[in-house]
């Protein structure tokens, strides 16, 4: 992958070579480079590269291997002069730096430790090699241990796990699915695997067998509905279950009790639509009932050794019967496996906690920019506005009602009938600049769909756009077609006034086969970073044309590195069920503990109703259960990195419900706007600190083994906790409260941490907590992020522990930020004094004293408020 830094040779050995030649010399040959070392073990060649103190790059390969040529897409920092150590005696070679120990044992086998001796994780030669011109199964592999801790990242999946340790899944990207390969421990290291090519993650060991290969019967082909050019509806399909169940059934006599991670393959070659299931005893470990899935599905359950368990898989709609496979409870290691790859190549992060291995490991690949102020407000999406007419009545409507968003969204087909491609269609918009320069009126932002696929032979010539051979998707490896393409969408979109693009299908969707060229090489070498290429062909482009504006695009697909490109992500057509809906919530913070910060969903689920093949509901408008779960929905979207609704063939305007939900959802609505200053604030701590808008419980508290698979809860910002309701007609819920005091957002009661408390969910509100030690910003109610207003900020200072906020505050849309343009004000309470600081912080954007800042103080629990002019002047407020 990456052109190595040490080049092969004894001329550029930087310091002298190293024989062991004695008792207490290391037994296998080695040199001391610049930076790092060089290990020659039998016929492989193993390079230590120290890129700081925290960050360890291993690279593994063969005697006379040739380098790999493809560019490194994903890392952006250069070894760093730090300073380090050297030892080695019999048994091992010791490297040390200011944060990590390096263990080379005489194996070859590296281990990890911290500066006093506490062990991380290291690598194991079990299921470790390198096999390059492997015709079946995986060509480099590389083992490490695990103990007891718990694993995150690695991306976005709805199977509703939380805690990787020891499960199997394919790193593959799939409408719905996201594969980014950076796992994240609680005993604080991060492993990056730096392998562009498809990845098993802990490959099962074990099939269990099948007798027979069931009733399997080819389903015939349900063309989709075409009307005047489009695939009106793209859903368009019967699964045939009663003729094609494809129901297998066997027992499993488990050897050992633990905890089994089950994999369930259904490799189709393509999309499959219809049901897979997996039950043991009539409890599912696997489903899913989704159209678009992927090939791969993982699950896990705790057996019992001895006990005979009835096994029933379910592959309904699939091309093949499929196969199950699983772990058993001691699998106890971590397992990268790639499908391609001429070397074992991974990148070992240490950090204290979750959040400094995520900071350095964005040191590594790039830290996310900050977007405009309008990007953190809400979403008004469908799909989709059908016209230039439809589309400005629902704006003025939103407008007219009073309900506070920032951006509207056109999805496809508003090009030319049998096309595909950035155009517009002058028969349905007739004048899109004018339609733009409206929505500019109502202080609204429009982002289009394009997708990186093209359809449209006049744009294709025109642009010179080179696509991957077998499909529609731009060569985007190309730089020269990833600059065109990048051109064309300026043309049609920017140009006109478009603020962002939304970047549909760049898994990609369309390429099948994976032999096929790319213009770096091989598509099945370079296949999981398709995303990654596009989002920056966008923003380099539009950063370079538009310097005065903060780029925002939205994709459906990520990968690692991606963060730095001015992109969030969202998990995809994602069907309306209750359980779809609570996989979405482990799904995110999976996703944002894999370093991409930026991340959303469809409210209220892609595919809704009936009339978009989800039998679960009829009528979305009306159907009692279906308005609950949009509500509770909603709720999640509210403390969600970016604030969306969306969905299949439907009119998701909030006003189309009743009158409960448009309440609520109004309510929540202007929840998200009087947290703004606080949203903008965690935001700005994003880009410079690389801190999480969302994060897991475990993210604060790794330490404390009841977070780790919690999945209904969150952290929004460093202070806000909340829980979610993910069971219809649940007006209480058990939540797990962390060591410590916190209020109840609604009504100011207190609640100790440490244990499980069942507090109130009701159908208008959910849990709800802020923690002591907390100063939180609020701002008034407002229709958009920007709007004017003379109302004063709220500070509300939760006391129990010492406290402090920055405040951020800047021209809201420019990169001018990056050059010290603006300012901060910083909030700080003392428990012990009972009092509030408030003083200038970093910047000059705002000069005080002609400009002063309004703030009403709230001493929470207190019944105590106070009125602040803030002129820039250290000034002291006292609850006493």
């Amino acid at each position: 992958m990456k052109k190595n830094q040490t080049i092969y040779g004894l001329s550029l050995f930087l310091l002298v070579i190293l024989t062991a030649t004695g008792q207490n010399k290391y037994p296998n040959s080695f040199a001391k480079t610049a930076h790092g070392v060089s290990i020659q073990k039998d016929k492989e060649t193993i390079q230590i590269e120290i890129v700081n103190a925290s960050i360890i790059h291993v690279k593994k390969t063969l005697t006379g291997t040739k380098p790999s040529t493809i560019p490194d897409y994903v890392t952006i920092l250069k070894p760093q002069k730090v300073s380090w150590n050297l030892k080695e005696n019999k048994d091992q070679l010791l490297i040390s730096t200011a944060n990590l120990k390096v263990v080379v044992d005489k194996a070859g086998n590296i281990g990890y430790e911290t500066k006093d001796n506490k062990k991380l994780v290291g690598e194991t030669k079990e299921v470790t090699y390198i096999k390059p011109n492997n015709d079946k199964g995986n060509a480099v592999s590389q083992s490490f241990t695990v103990g007891d801790e718990a694993l995150y990242g690695l991306g976005q999946f709805q199977s509703g796990i939380m805690n990787w340790k020891n499960v199997p899944m394919r790193l593959q990207q799939y409408n719905q699915e996201i594969a980014i390969p950076f796992l994240i421990s609680t005993k604080g290291y991060g492993i990056y695997w730096h392998n562009y090519s498809l990845t098993d993650f802990n490959e099962p060991q074990n099939e269990i067998q099948f007798a027979n290969t069931g009733d399997f019967k080819s389903v015939a082909s349900t063309k989709e509905v075409v009307a005047t050019g489009e695939k009106e509806n793209v859903a368009a399909y019967i699964s045939k279950e009663n003729l094609d169940k494809n129901i297998r059934e066997t027992t499993f006599t488990p050897k050992k009790s633990g905890e089994y991670t089950f994999l369930a393959l259904s490799d189709n070659n393509g999309r499959m639509r219809g049901e897979i299931k997996v039950t043991l005893d009539g409890e599912d470990i696997i489903n899913y009932s989704t159209i678009w899935m992927p090939r791969r599905y993982s699950g896990k359950k705790y057996l019992q050794a001895g006990k005979t368990y009835k096994v029933v898989f379910q592959n309904t709609g699939a091309k093949i019967p499929g196969k199950l496979f699983y772990n058993e409870p001691d699998f106890n290691k971590t397992v990268f496996s790639s499908t391609k790859g001429s070397a074992i190549d991974y990148y070992l992060i240490q950090g204290t906690n979750p959040g400094e291995v995520i900071a350095n490991y964005q040191d590594l690949t790039g830290k996310a920019p900050l977007f405009a102020k309008s990007a953190y407000g809400f979403w008004q999406c469908r799909e989709r506005y059908h016209n230039q007419a439809e589309l400005l009545e629902n704006a003025r409507e939103m407008r007219k009602r009073q309900i506070p968003f920032d951006n509207i969204v056109q999805d496809w087909f508003y090009w030319p009938e049998k096309t595909k491609g950035p155009e517009w269609d002058r028969a349905k918009y007739p004048d899109a600049k004018a339609m733009v320069d409206e929505l500019k009126t109502l202080n609204l932002n429009l982002m289009v769909s394009v997708w990186p696929e093209v359809k449209n032979a006049a744009l294709e010539k025109k642009y010179n756009l080179t696509k991957i051979e077998g499909s529609h998707n731009v060569d985007i490896y190309d730089k020269g077609v990833s600059e065109r393409f990048y051109r064309m969408i300026n043309d049609s979109m920017f140009k006109l006034g478009v603020k962002s693009i939304w970047l549909d299908g760049t898994e990609p969707e369309g390429v099948n086969n994976t032999k096929v060229k790319t213009e770096v090489g091989p598509y099945e070498e370079v296949q999981n970073p398709y995303s990654l290429e596009v989002t920056r062909a966008m923003y380099e482009g539009r950063r370079a044309d538009y310097p005065k504006e903060r780029v925002f695009n939205l994709t459906r697909s990520a990968y690692s590195g991606q963060q730095r490109y001015g992109v969030a992500s969202w998990s995809g057509d994602v069907e309306a069920s209750w359980r779809q809906f609570s996989e979405q919530i482990a799904a995110g913070l999976n996703f944002t503990m894999a370093g991409v910060p930026y991340w959303t969903h469809d409210i209220g689920g892609f595919f809704r109703d009936s009339k978009s093949i989800n039998p679960e509901f009829d009528s979305q408008y009306t159907n009692p259960e279906y308005i609950e779960l949009l509500t509770r929905w909603f709720q999640f979207g509210t403390f969600s990195p970016i604030f969306r609704i969306h969905g299949y063939v439907s009119e998701t305007e909030i006003w189309r419900y009743n009158q409960a939900f448009e309440s609520t959802a109004r309510k929540f609505i202007d929840l998200r706007y009087q947290l703004m200053p606080y949203i903008y604030s965690q935001a700005w701590q994003i880009t410079s600190n690389s801190r999480q808008l969302m994060s897991p419980l475990a993210y604060q508290y790794p330490n404390d083994k009841n977070t780790w698979g919690i999945k209904d809860q969150l952290f929004f910002g460093e202070s806000i906790m909340v829980g979610f309701v993910t069971q219809y007609q649940q007006r209480e819920k058990d939540l797990y409260f962390p060591e410590g005091d916190w209020y109840n957002y609604w009504t100011n009661e207190k609640i100790q941490g440490g244990k499980i408390t069942k507090v109130k969910a009701e159908l208008n509100e959910i849990p709800m907590f802020v923690k002591a030690g907390t100063i939180l910003p609020l701002g008034p109610k407002v229709q958009y992020a920007t709007q004017k207003t003379t109302e004063p900020l709220q500070i509300k200072v939760y006391p129990g522990k010492d406290a402090q906020f920055v405040l951020y505050l800047d021209d809201n849309e420019s990169y001018e930020y990056e050059k010290g343009k603006y300012s901060e004000v910083i909030f700080t309470y003392s428990e012990s004094k009972k009092e509030l600081t408030i003083i200038n912080g970093q910047g000059n954007f705002i000069d005080f004293k002609q400009k002063p800042m309004d703030f009403v103080v709230e001493w929470v629990g207190k019944g105590k408020t106070e009125k602040v002019v803030f002129t820039g002047k250290e000034s002291k407020i006292n609850l006493q």
